[in-house]
């Protein structure tokens, strides 16, 4: 199936007390949002948060409350999103446009990413629209460097949504949008004042397509907001020069107030690459250090492959490459970004070069 034709999903993260509920409620009652299925996940035994979800007719809630979502129940989102589709067919409602994920505030959705990529009935309807993070004006700086989770939502998201900011000064906000650039540089950020967004401005964020224009799939990759790397021509590491970095990441790498070591930069190949390098090269990475691998995204130059490709990672599950225009790489440079969590940028561009270098057989 086409990609346009797969029913668009946009998953809603954000620390607890961000407004989440407040957001998704003001969300669903949106002409966008017509004939969404709408998946909430409550942490607990006793689900409280889909009775302050509204709904009608116009989209249905699906409550998932026996577990976390993004832990220790994935097998279930499924199961849940198959039998709410087969109960709206089987009712002869309309067919579902959109699929909204709300996590729970303890979450880290990147296993919900995965769950998207690799579950078969799943991936053959659905495709991932992009990740919004909401995160509390009042209290995001003090959240960020308190919680682990907070800092992974906001470093893993496409648009970052700043909620309750008409409650703080001027000086506060500049100071929690510099925070959110310094662990995502490249997500965009969004005022949200008493719940007030418009739907639109989530949508269309997703991995690019076969066909789709050049200047969106740039906008996708957002490589030039990343710190740039160099490789290093003519450096031929051994083997365990390339890999001890990825053993033990340098000890100087600053890490945030609660031990994270988030990382987010790019680095760029402007010769072909050889499609072996490519696979050897990132299967290497991800056993290795998928855990660590927040997102990767790339529009690589494949040698021997007249169009460029569009690669999305998340840790250690990689979808299947998306063949684009040439437009989406005009100057034939290959751009890869990474956010990462405690990886050194010298390990992952020394092992790049170990593989891309001539070995003696």
């Amino acid at each position: 199936m086409r990609d346009a034709d797969l029913t668009p999903v946009t998953v809603l993260t954000g620390f607890l007390g961000s407004g989440k509920t407040t957001l998704l409620n003001r969300l669903v009652r949106q002409p966008a949002m017509r004939d969404a299925l709408v998946v909430i996940n409550e942490f607990g035994d006793i689900g409280l948060d889909h009775r302050l979800v509204a709904e009608g007719d116009e989209h249905s809630v699906v409550e998932m409350s026996s577990g976390c979502l993004c832990c220790t129940i994935r097998g279930d989102l499924s199961k849940s999103v198959q039998q709410a589709w087969e109960a709206i067919a089987r009712d002869g409602g309309r067919p579902i446009s959109r699929m909204l994920i709300e996590t729970t505030g303890l979450a880290d959705p990147a296993p919900i990413l995965q769950t998207l990529m690799t579950d078969h009935w799943l991936a053959q309807r659905f495709r991932l629209d992009g990740v919004a993070c909401l995160v509390d004006a009042a209290n995001g700086l003090s959240t960020l460097n308190a919680h682990r989770e907070s800092q992974r939502q906001a470093a893993i998201a496409d648009c970052l949504l700043i909620t309750k900011a008409d409650l703080v000064d001027d000086d506060r906000l500049a100071r929690l949008r510099e925070r959110l650039t310094e662990v995502n540089p490249a997500a965009e950020q969004l005022d949200v004042r008493q719940g007030e967004l418009d739907a639109e401005r989530l949508t269309a964020r997703r991995l690019p397509a076969a066909g789709r224009a050049g200047q969106q799939a740039e906008g996708w990759l957002g490589a030039a907001s990343y710190a740039q790397v160099s490789l290093q021509p003519g450096l031929t590491p051994t083997p365990a020069e390339a890999s001890a970095p990825l053993l033990a990441p340098a000890a100087t790498a600053p890490l945030s107030r609660h031990g994270e070591q988030i990382r987010s930069f790019c680095f760029s190949v402007e010769a072909p690459i050889a499609p072996e390098v490519l696979e050897d090269w990132l299967d290497l990475l991800m056993s290795l250090l998928g855990d660590k691998m927040l997102r990767v995204k790339a529009i690589v130059n494949v040698a021997g492959q007249a169009q460029p490709l569009a690669l999305h990672g998340v840790q250690h599950i990689f979808h299947s490459p998306v063949t684009l225009p040439m437009a989406a790489c005009p100057d034939g440079v290959s751009r890869f970004v990474f956010i990462t969590n405690g990886v050194a940028p010298e390990a992952v561009t020394r092992l790049f070069e170990f593989f891309r270098a001539p070995h003696s057989p």
